[in-house]
């Protein structure tokens, strides 16, 4: 039924005052496990380097004649490795009535869009620092770009049929080239973890984006499981966090910012970010009736010697 005749409503009224809540209401993800773990350091140029070595394998004849002369061994030099670094940066301009006016959620535009940027210049690091990215000196007009972490592994990998390596050479990491997907299982991740571990690496924590996750938490050794204590509600865990692996526990992560079709093993004391120079605002010339900023910063992926970690790769 309508209301009757001559009912005043709302929609016929001036002078209603607006109920704009005064809060923002923003998804929070900035979470970045893998940025988190390795911890950061500092960086002195925009390519810096490091070395590498490995201690071979044993030798079951060391046996040797009393008395006999020594007789050298070859020496196997380092390997000498470097990352590029990358600029990062976001820019915002606000007019100078934009700032002025009374605005509903936040007080300052400029301290609003300074929070809210930086937090999503750090989803972009968090991204390029695992990206199957090669890296590159600048040119002209081409940036010079960090080495993503994937692009860095070579000896710890499991790849789909007609993938590849990248890996580090002539200054530069070069990206891997993808295989078919392939289904995720356990049997491929138990390979890796093997090969890392018999090439000297203690990877404890196991990288994968939202679909992986949900894959290793299905593998057959990881049963549905019902809880009921002390009266309180039933609940199904059907999730895992820890994987027991012959070689030591990982933890698995799950990571927004992973590559979608790769589970990634790392171990964090073996990789680490190194800052040119840390994010911070700038305000830029002003031109106009307005305030520019940029948030900028600068840094580097050191992944200290790439056998520490490994890749199960092109999955599904």
């Amino acid at each position: 039924m309508s209301a009757p005749t001559d009912t005043f409503l709302t929609s016929a009224a001036i002078g209603i005052r607006e109920s704009l809540h005064d809060k923002i209401f923003m998804l929070d993800k900035d979470e970045f496990p893998f940025m988190t773990a390795i911890g950061g350091g500092s960086a002195k140029n925009t390519y810096e380097e490091w070395q590498t070595d490995t201690l071979g394998s044993a030798s079951s004849t060391n046996y040797n004649l009393e008395g006999d002369d020594s007789t050298n061994v070859a020496i196997t030099p380092t390997v000498r490795v470097g990352g590029r670094t990358q600029i990062f940066k976001k820019v915002f301009q606000i007019s100078r009535t934009e700032e002025q006016v009374d605005k509903a959620g936040r007080d300052s535009e400029i301290g609003y869009q300074t929070a809210k940027q930086g937090r999503q210049i750090k989803m972009d690091i968090e991204t390029s620092l695992l990206l199957n990215q090669a890296s590159n000196a600048e040119s002209g007009a081409t940036p010079r770009k960090l080495g993503g972490f994937l692009s860095w592994l070579t000896s710890n990998v499991s790849r789909g049929s007609g993938g590849s390596n990248g890996g580090f050479s002539s200054g530069n990491t070069v990206a891997a080239t993808n295989g078919t997907q392939r289904t995720s299982t356990e049997t491929l991740l138990q390979a890796v973890v093997k090969s890392a571990w018999d090439n000297g690496g203690k990877p404890d924590m196991l990288l994968v984006g939202s679909a992986q996750k949900q894959v290793v938490s299905g593998f057959s050794g990881i049963a549905t499981q019902y809880q009921q204590a002390n009266g309180k509600r039933a609940k199904i865990v059907a999730a895992a966090d820890i994987y027991i692996s012959d070689f030591g526990e990982l933890k698995i992560v799950p990571d927004r910012y992973t590559s979608a079709r790769d589970n990634i093993l790392v171990d964090p004391g073996m990789a680490q970010v190194l800052w040119l120079s840390k994010i911070k605002r700038e305000e830029l010339a002003k031109t106009g009736d307005s305030r520019k900023f940029h948030l900028v910063g600068e840094l580097t992926l050191k992944v200290n010697n790439q056998a520490a970690h490994g890749v199960v790769a092109d999955l599904t």
